[in-house]
């Protein structure tokens, strides 16, 4: 990611969930003029125009929208860049995967919006919370992202990042992968101490199968997550690495 040259934004469309909430968190929620259909947080943020799903901009809804910028973290169709340049709307491509990259978008940010000293504070809050040495749960953690099919998070995962500031070791982390598909025979194989369930409904206590698992046996299952503030690397996700490391310190193991 390069740091672009700075023209000033105006009226400014976010279809990125975490970036639309660092713009509010930066003070510059006044620029926002339209947003994603996923962006819904701060909850004034909901008051405004639907411009796009999460990748996926309305081209006529933006242009009527007058926007001066859009950001978002990929395109699915980057050609739609070009075509908004045509309008004299710039297109801000941010990828948000990981703490690194959320570092430099609220750097970049900080530049494009014109907010530099709300930006070095948030930059001055990252740095101090990743310089802190995370305490040891010696717990290992399985994150199940989705239930069918099978889906945990991998090395290059944010939520990987997660787990281990959190002080906690993932399970299926050694996978030099964003996200994989592990079998049930391979996990069964390993020593899980929690299970922490982001995907929809409560299939751990209907599926058999995860009641081979001793983590679910025991109830050691954290099912509770607020997917807004942990699955996007955002303002909040601090909060929320302290708060999962409350609920994993009571499984704690010497």
């Amino acid at each position: 990611m390069t740091l672009p040259v700075c023209a000033g934004a105006g009226r400014v469309i976010s279809l990125s969930p975490a970036m639309t909430e660092l713009i509010c968190h930066l003070g510059k929620e006044d620029l926002l003029v339209g947003r994603s259909d996923v962006c819904d947080f701060p909850e004034s943020v909901k008051k405004l125009p639907v411009a796009g799903n999460f990748a996926k901009p309305f081209l006529e809804k933006i242009i009527s929208l007058k926007a001066d910028l859009l950001i978002t973290n990929d395109l699915i169709n980057p050609g739609v860049a070009e075509n908004l340049q045509r309008f004299g709307i710039r297109t801000l491509m941010l990828p948000c995967r990981n703490l690194d990259e959320y570092r430099k978008c609220v750097q970049i940010l900080g530049r494009e919006l014109q907010c530099a000293s709300r930006a070095e504070t948030e930059i001055a809050r990252i740095d101090a919370f990743r310089r802190a040495v995370p305490e040891k749960l010696n717990l290992n953690v399985l994150w199940v992202i989705w239930d069918a099919p099978l889906m945990t998070p991998g090395k290059k995962s944010h939520l990987n990042e997660v787990i281990t500031v959190a002080g906690a070791e993932n399970v299926t982390g050694k996978v030099n992968a964003d996200y994989l598909r592990p079998s049930f025979d391979d996990l069964l194989r390993r020593k899980i101490d929690v299970v922490i369930w982001s995907a929809s409904g409560k299939k751990w206590k209907q599926r058999r199968v995860w009641q081979k698992f001793q983590a679910v046996r025991k109830n050691r299952v954290v099912d509770n997550i607020d997917q807004s503030v942990l699955l996007r690397p955002g303002p909040r996700m601090f909060e929320g690495i302290e708060r999962l490391k409350g609920v994993l310190r009571q499984w704690k193991r010497p």
